[in-house]
C-alpha cells in the first residue's frame, strides 16, 4: 500500500501495477484484498482509499475506518450483490454503488460460474467529500477531466504523457495538473473527489 499526504506538493502521475499488489486475507469471508492507494491527512486520518476486493466464496465483509462511506464498482467476473448490513443489491460489471456505511456486505450465489469476482472499493470520509465516477472507453487521444485523481484501466491500451500504463493498472494523478491519455479500446474508470454533490451511482 502507498500513502500520500492529503497536504502533500503536487506529485507526478503513480502508475500502480494492481496484478503485482500483495493479496490480505480477508477477516470475514473468501477472497482477499489490494490496496491501491490511500491518502490521509497529517494526522494519518483516511481522506480515501482506493482498493480492490476479490470475492471467491459466497459471502464477504469488507470494514473501512469510522466516518467513511464507501463506492463500490463492478470490475470483472460472476455478478454479486453489495450494499450495508441490511440491504444488498446488485452490482453487475461497469456499474457503480454508494454505500452509506464504513462497513459493506457482498454475496453471490453458489451456483455462479467459478473464479474471482472483482470489484474496486473507494472508500472516503463523510466531510464533505463526494466521488464523481464515469465509465469510458477510449480510442485516440484525449486531455485527462480535470479534476481527476485516478484513472483505472479495466481492459485494452493506454498511454499517459506517452507512458504505457500495465493492464489492469490504477494511475494516482494530481487533480490539479493536466495530462493526456492516448487508448487503444482502453476500457477506464475516472475517479475525482470534491465538495459537489454526488452522481453516477445508486445509494444504498
Amino acid at each position: 500500500m502507498t500513502t500520500t499526504n492529503a497536504r502533500a506538493q503536487p506529485h507526478p502521475p503513480h502508475i500502480v501495477d494492481v496484478g503485482r499488489l500483495p493479496r490480505h486475507p480477508l477477516h470475514d469471508g473468501g477472497g482477499g484484498t489490494k490496496e491501491i492507494w490511500t491518502v490521509s491527512t497529517p494526522g494519518l486520518d483516511l481522506v480515501w482509499q482506493l482498493k480492490l476486493l476479490e470475492l471467491r466464496g459466497p459471502a464477504a465483509t469488507l470494514r473501512a475506518p469510522a466516518h467513511t462511506h464507501q463506492l463500490v464498482i463492478g470490475m470483472s467476473g460472476p455478478q454479486v450483490h453489495a450494499g450495508p448490513t441490511k440491504r444488498q443489491l446488485p452490482l453487475r460489471r461497469d456499474q457503480a454503488m454508494f454505500v452509506r456505511s464504513p462497513t459493506a456486505l457482498f454475496s453471490r450465489a453458489r451456483m455462479r460460474m467459478p473464479g474471482a469476482s472483482r470489484v474496486l472499493v473507494l472508500s472516503f470520509t463523510d466531510e464533505g467529500l463526494a466521488p464523481q465516477l464515469v465509465f469510458d472507453t477510449l480510442d485516440g487521444a484525449s486531455v485527462v477531466p480535470s479534476g481527476t485523481q485516478a484513472l483505472v484501466l479495466m481492459e485494452g491500451h493506454l498511454d499517459l504523457d506517452g507512458v504505457a500504463v500495465p493492464p489492469e493498472s490504477a494511475v494516482i494523478l494530481d487533480a490539479a495538473a493536466s495530462h493526456t491519455v492516448t487508448g487503444d479500446k482502453a476500457r477506464i474508470v475516472i475517479v475525482s473527489l470534491d465538495a459537489a454533490d454526488e452522481a453516477g451511482a445508486p445509494t444504498v
